[in-house]
């Protein structure tokens, strides 16, 4: 692997106060697009953090993260409430940490993390929260390290990229430990006791599967380490408690207090986490870099194949370059000037960036994370993206379209990847149907998406008196263009009171997720 300094060199983290970060408010700033953190130590009390966990999330339309600014996160796969791979929490305190990463000098046997949690040392941290890309600075214990987390423009995988430089005059011997908690689902107490892991001889990835998953069964999350030449081998565990500790913590975890080696276990049974370990031995002056991957593929071939795709020379600072170009010449088809610096900072990266990112592919934040489509939620996003990527907008009504019921109606909300949902009497999601497509329409000029055909689904209608209801609708054989989709939605639309009035129906119940 090589190092992320190879895409973007590395520096020392300034110290911390009124620089030229735009907007500064004494924690966090604006360094171009990207919102810069500034973790600082305080006497007795660890780093000073701000207020509330501040993240980014980071996705791509099959898989995704979000990181806050010490680290702490969560990572899905298709839908970031039914299937996570790494549990989500909104606790605004305490920002656990289920994934976590960590060094340790193994002549001394300290170890800290590289990210601002769980083990920091006692040194400032930069977390710069870009476009795509998180990157966390820091300088201490005799080495310049910076860790990136990323996702590629489309694989179903997240990137890791931690490098070491030694500024110390002798040559030192570390050890860099990647962790993962597992779910594979919605909570590990849900799923958690289902999940049986292997080691991959093939790949030499660790595979975890979770048969019982109703619509990700058939689907294996693989972990893996790229090594740089010269890396001692990989050591692993995916048992929770000889890592952790039966009364550790991510802050302290057995395993990295015990000077041995990960011990290797896997199967059924354990409480399953994903745990790996990599030896780096650095001169002085010298620098190496370790990437650790996790995603889920379709089936073991699938899973093989991206390993040995990102494992081979210059892969992975390629796909961080891509994703970089991507996230540019989306925003850069856009911008405004204004007389408001704010204004135009959101609007020509942050804003469209979270639409996509955050709105539309992850469908996850701290405080939500839903995981479904919203019929109106997710078309007023894709209207924000227009002028951007208008085919992402043409693609999300298509989609929209065919979540309509023969009837008029419409599903509230599904999950992907079945289409479970709820039907309602709502009729404030009716109309951005055609409204968004005379919205794309007039702005785009493409009148051929009228005549792109969509599928209906059809479940049980809603009995008399019942405002709502949780189905699980099928396919129909009909289809019909998307302009009778959009005729069908007005007329199911138009209902009238005893007074010839226009009726609105229920209001929409909030959906927590």
């Amino acid at each position: 692997v090589e190092p992320p300094g190879a895409v973007e060199p590395p520096g020392a983290v300034e110290p911390p106060g009124a620089e030229s970060l735009a907007f500064w408010n004494g924690i966090g700033g604006f360094d171009g697009t990207d919102y810069v953190v500034r973790l600082v130590p305080e006497r007795d009390s660890g780093l000073r953090l701000p207020p509330r966990p501040w993240i980014n999330v980071i996705a791509n339309e099959r898989f995704g993260l979000l990181v806050s600014e010490t680290g702490a996160g969560c990572t899905w796969s298709a839908n970031s409430r039914q299937h996570r791979l790494t549990p989500w929490s909104n606790d605004p305190l305490l920002d656990p940490h289920e994934e976590a990463f960590w060094v340790r000098d193994e002549e001394t046997g300290e170890f800290w993390s590289p990210l601002p949690g769980p083990s920091p040392m006692a040194a400032s941290y930069e977390m710069r929260h870009g476009l795509g890309v998180s990157t966390c600075r820091a300088r201490g214990n005799g080495l310049d390290q910076e860790t990136m987390l990323f996702v590629p423009v489309r694989d179903p995988l997240r990137v890791t990229a931690i490098r070491l430089s030694n500024l110390s005059a002798r040559t030192r011997r570390f050890s860099v430990f990647a962790y993962y908690r597992l779910v594979l689902g919605t909570s590990p107490a849900e799923s958690g006791r289902f999940i049986v892991t292997e080691k991959d001889g093939a790949s030499r990835a660790v595979f975890a599967r979770n048969r019982l998953s109703a619509e990700f069964g058939d689907a294996v999350v693989f972990s893996a380490v790229v090594t740089p030449p010269g890396a001692g081998g990989v050591h692993w565990t995916a048992d929770r408690e000889s890592f952790i500790g039966r009364r550790g913590d991510a802050a302290r975890p057995a395993a990295l207090i015990d000077d041995s080696t990960l011990d290797g276990r896997t199967g059924a049974g354990l409480d399953p986490c994903i745990a790996e370990q990599v030896t780096l031995v650095l001169a002085p002056g010298e620098s190496a870099a370790v990437a650790f991957l996790l995603g889920e593929a379709q089936h073991d071939a699938e899973a093989r194949a991206l390993v040995a795709r990102y494992s081979a020379p210059s892969a992975i600072a390629e796909a961080l370059a891509a994703a970089r170009a991507f996230w540019k010449e989306g925003r850069h088809t856009l911008q405004i000037a204004t007389p408001s610096p704010a204004l135009d900072l959101m609007v020509n990266g942050w804003l469209p960036y979270q639409a996509l990112s955050c709105r539309l592919w992850g469908r996850s934040a701290l405080y939500q994370s839903g995981g479904a489509f919203g019929f109106r939620d997710q078309l007023q996003d894709a209207a924000a993206l227009v002028t951007m990527w208008p085919l992402l907008t043409r693609s999300q009504i298509l989609r929209h379209a065919a979540h309509q019921f023969p009837e008029g109606d419409v599903l509230h909300w599904w999950h992907p990847p079945g289409g479970c949902g709820i039907r309602t009497r709502c009729s404030d999601d009716l109309l951005w149907l055609p409204y968004i497509t005379a919205f794309y329409i007039e702005t785009t000029g493409d009148w051929t998406i009228l005549d792109q055909k969509a599928p209906f689904v059809t479940a049980r209608l809603l009995a008399p008196g019942e405002d709502e209801a949780f189905v699980a609708p099928t396919v129909t054989a009909e289809s019909a263009d998307l302009y009778a989709h959009c005729c069908l939605a007005l007329d199911h639309a138009l209902t009238k009171g005893r007074h010839g009035l226009p009726l609105p129906g229920p209001p929409p119940r909030l959906e927590l997720g």
